[in-house]
């Protein structure tokens, strides 16, 4: 508990400085005084003090909707500012760097709001109110776009994987990954139900989960995970734990998941006949698995074992930099999740700095490993330049 409150306290504290930072900047730029700027910081003080709020609430109330409220209001918010923020940064770099042309712009702009009937006159700074006033428009244009991607586009990414000396009958393989689900707070059945009829209308041979497909406790959301019992491919669902299922208490998730006819496997395997061919369909725990329950320290060799003969081995493994272990020992394709393909912007450019495998379909050594953007989000319900997707694989023979 005193883990929680300290994470709670620090987490606070820095979205109020990104919180206040950005409205003291634009309240500046945007020339405001007087009463509205006292009505506008207490707004502001109230939103973050939303956070709080919303995790303490998370864990007090039985109220399925009141959490689901809170945590839409509190989430939308902490994405749009993260948004305002970049571009509050962006903003002050452009002042002190401008060719002409931002000047320009500015002059256009407040002409333009003047023709409109904007109540401007007052203002003596143009070229701060035009950066300000531009500033807080992109944002929340950015912000209705995320939130669009999250919950109406959802794609299918279909992909391709050559492989050499391919046996003839895993050609055309088909493998549907769904990952990074979250079903928590603001994900429920209905979405997932969305998920689950995507996935059928591909006809797989078979569906793979690779983590983070819960974000919260099994007592109140497993209900919302019934639409994975109608998943129907020829060899079955395989699913491996991501680091959000330790957060939630594993332990209690498994027996839910296992209940829906999928299989769980936690360094196993399991060898599919296909034809006269042997695929060896393997999973590991995620990375950090270890140092929360020691029994499920991640063990990419033990999720080999007995099928190291196989004609095409595969890894499920929630984080792509299980990769270099897999490699070792001798796996063909790494199909992992994790990183949301950074989310929403900025994330989807910073995420290139703590991952080297982002999104996509990849080579390390002798092993190929394809990374998921992730189907549904965590925290702020946005997509923005990480959409989100359904997984299409199919093995090709190459020469």
């Amino acid at each position: 508990m005193k883990a929680f409150f300290l994470f709670l306290s620090v987490l606070t504290s820095l979205l109020g400085f990104i919180y206040y930072y950005s409205t003291f900047r634009l309240i500046s730029g945007l020339s405001l005084n007087g009463p509205v700027v006292t009505l506008i910081l207490f707004g502001i003080g109230a939103l973050v003090l939303l956070v709080p709020l919303t995790y303490v609430m998370s864990r007090i109330s039985k109220r399925e909707k009141t959490q689901t409220f809170f945590a839409y209001v509190t989430f939308t918010n902490f994405g749009f500012f993260s948004i305002l923020f970049t571009l509050v940064l962006l903003m002050d770099l452009l002042r002190l760097v401008d060719l002409g042309i931002i000047t320009q712009y500015s002059q256009f702009l407040f002409s333009s709001l003047l023709r409109f009937g904007f109540p401007i006159d007052g203002v003596t700074e143009v070229k701060n109110f035009s950066l300000a006033f531009s500033t807080i428009a992109l944002a929340t244009a950015l912000s209705s776009l995320g939130f669009y991607n999250a919950h109406v586009r959802l794609r299918y990414k279909r992909v391709k994987i050559p492989v050499k000396d391919l046996h003839p009958d895993l050609s055309e393989f088909k493998i549907v990954q769904i990952s990074d689900v979250h079903i928590g707070s603001t994900i429920k059945e209905k979405f997932l139900r969305r998920v689950v009829s995507k996935i059928n209308s591909q006809t797989p041979d078979v569906v793979v989960i690779t983590g983070d497909l819960v974000d919260g406790p099994a007592a109140t959301l497993k209900h919302h995970l019934k639409p994975l019992a109608d998943i129907k491919s020829k060899y079955g669902t395989f699913y491996v734990t991501g680091n959000h299922e330790y957060y939630s208490g594993v332990l209690s998730w498994l027996p839910e998941i296992e209940k829906l006819r999928i299989h769980v496997l936690l360094n196993a395997n399991q060898t599919l006949a296909v034809g006269n061919a042997k695929l060896l369909m393997a999973g590991v725990t995620d990375l950090t698995a270890g140092s929360m329950i020691k029994s499920h320290q991640t063990d990419p060799k033990r999720a080999m074992e007995g099928g190291e003969s196989c004609d095409y081995k595969i890894l499920l493994a929630h984080q792509p930099n299980s990769i270099y272990e897999a490699n070792k020992v001798g796996f063909d394709l790494q199909i992992s999740g994790h990183t949301h393909g950074g989310q929403f912007f900025p994330g989807n450019i910073l995420i290139y700095f703590a991952q080297k495998f982002v999104s996509g379909l990849h080579r390390y050594k002798n092993t190929q490993i394809y990374v998921s953007r992730g189907t549904g989000y965590w925290g702020p319900p946005f997509r923005l330049g990480a959409p989100s997707e359904i997984s299409v694989l199919e093995l090709q023979p190459t020469e």
